[in-house]
């Protein structure tokens, strides 16, 4: 059986899961009994009853989207759980398995929900046309996918990304101690396009590696077109790093770190100035292939940074495991420090804690003066957000370089 596959037992009357879950799990089955339901106007309806060799859950394979209907199993019921995550990992780019994988789904849906339009005696029109809408949501979500896949892969192929820097401050002296390099999807109809609604998919896909390779290069141009700028302004002042983003699909990718380092090289940026931001996702779930992938970048000479530190499950158990020098307190904690005691308390540890292991800490996100002065008398060292600095084109951080960098 495929790693992307397990078999589970479940008894009868467990619910595998109900409207507004999340999960990474579709199911086929393969013996017993599964009801499909659906809470509506106060009460339960049932929208299926399925059995031996149907699949349900489906759409968690091609979206991160809550759950639809609640599936219960009515009797003893053996299942085969296919696990996104296994699934989608060694997925490259323009593979043509999951292609063919969302074309059936959307497909299948589409065909279901036409055959519902007559009429069936055996089905109240109430549960008949509630049917219909689940098929039509599920259905409409997947051609949503499909499309936004399709002009990503195009702004891939342009480009269409562009980057911007978010400045980073030192808090002993309120100066530039760096900047974030951070994508942008400028997309010729709709204009600016969130990373929230399009860097998941990438790194679904796989696109996230090309796209990083891109965001590497064009971020240690932008860099080095910079560094005389500062140096004219303020050559008593270090230069200060360009901090890039690095996806776990990078760092697994077979070759990549060696590309990654070629780069670099070619740039002429020189190691000490590039700051390189991964996050937590690939400790937790690979940690040996963490070591290997991080121990390799830190040989490069660049320095590595934890990004929304904190927000793992098991952030404290691999410190002192990875070659890392910087911990970016994730930004949700700053935004609730001062209204709420866990996270106040839990952001002072943090930077107490990365003092303690000489790591450099990054507050992101801070927008009111009142965080920022609270967390320089915690210790932080750098601070990052909208109080300091929006992020701006390469040329709108030039001119401020010109300027003055000072808050």
């Amino acid at each position: 059986m495929p790693e992307f596959i397990h078999a589970r037992d479940v008894d009868a009357g467990t619910l595998l899961f109900q409207e507004g879950d999340r999960g990474d799990d579709a199911f086929i089955i393969e013996e017993g009994l599964i009801e499909i339901s659906i809470q509506s106007e106060g009460e339960r309806k049932l929208i299926a009853a399925l059995g031996p060799g149907e699949i349900f859950g489906e759409m968690a394979l091609i979206a991160n989207t809550p759950r639809s209907a609640s599936a219960l199993a009515r009797e003893r019921t053996r299942l085969l759980v296919v696990r996104r995550g296994r699934l989608t990992k060694p997925i490259e780019n323009a593979d043509p398995v999951m292609r063919l994988m969302i074309q059936m789904i959307v497909e299948r849906l589409t065909d279901a929900s036409r055959s519902l339009s007559g009429t069936n005696e055996m089905v109240p029109q109430a549960m008949q046309e509630a049917r219909r809408q689940a098929f039509e949501e599920v259905r409409d979500i997947a051609l949503r996918r499909v499309q936004i896949e399709r002009e990503l892969r195009r702004a891939v192929e342009t480009p269409q990304f562009e980057l911007h820097y978010q400045p980073i401050i030192s808090m002993a002296d309120s100066t530039i101690a760096g900047y974030e390099a951070l994508m942008r999807w400028n997309d010729p109809q709709k204009g600016q396009v969130s990373p929230g609604n399009f860097i998941g998919l990438a790194e679904e896909t796989g696109m996230i590696v090309e796209m990083g390779r891109w965001a590497l290069q064009k971020a240690l141009a932008d860099h080095a077109a910079m560094v005389p700028v500062w140096q004219r302004s303020w050559p008593d002042r270090p230069i200060p790093f360009v901090s890039i983003n690095v996806s776990s699909g990078q760092l697994i990718e077979p070759g990549e770190i060696e590309r990654l380092s070629a780069i670099i090289e070619d740039s002429g940026v020189s190691p000490d100035q590039i700051k390189l931001e991964v996050t937590e996702s690939l400790m937790i779930h690979d940690p040996e292939a963490a070591v290997d992938a991080l121990t390799e970048l830190k040989g490069l000479g660049v320095s590595i940074a934890i990004d929304d530190f904190g927000t793992g499950y098991s952030s404290l158990s691999y410190l002192h495991r990875f070659p890392i020098d910087t911990l970016k307190v994730d930004q949700s904690f700053v935004f609730n420090m001062l209204n709420d005691t866990t996270s106040g308390r839990l952001v002072r540890s943090i930077i107490h804690m990365a003092h303690d292991l000489d790591l450099t800490t990054v507050a992101e996100g801070i927008e009111t003066q009142e965080h920022f002065d609270h967390l320089r008398d915690y210790g932080c060292t750098l601070a990052q957000g909208f109080l300091m600095a929006r992020p701006w084109p390469r040329f709108d951080i030039e001119a401020m370089l010109e300027t003055g960098c000072s808050w």
